[in-house]
């Protein structure tokens, strides 16, 4: 049986390419929560403020 090489170069690119795209989405997400948090932390009142907080 011989291998078909076409195939598999192009499962390979599909798979590469696939890759590239979820780390780019992943990057982008990433982004969008992290200022949406930022936002929303900057909402709380003195006696919301974790107990952490630097004051």
């Amino acid at each position: 049986m011989e291998t078909n090489w076409i195939i598999i170069g192009g499962v390979i690119v599909l798979a590469l390419v696939l890759i590239v795209y979820l780390v780019r989405k992943n990057r982008a997400d990433e982004k969008e929560v992290t200022e949406f948090f930022n936002k929303e932390s900057s909402n709380f009142n003195d006696d919301e403020s974790e107990l952490n907080d630097e004051r």
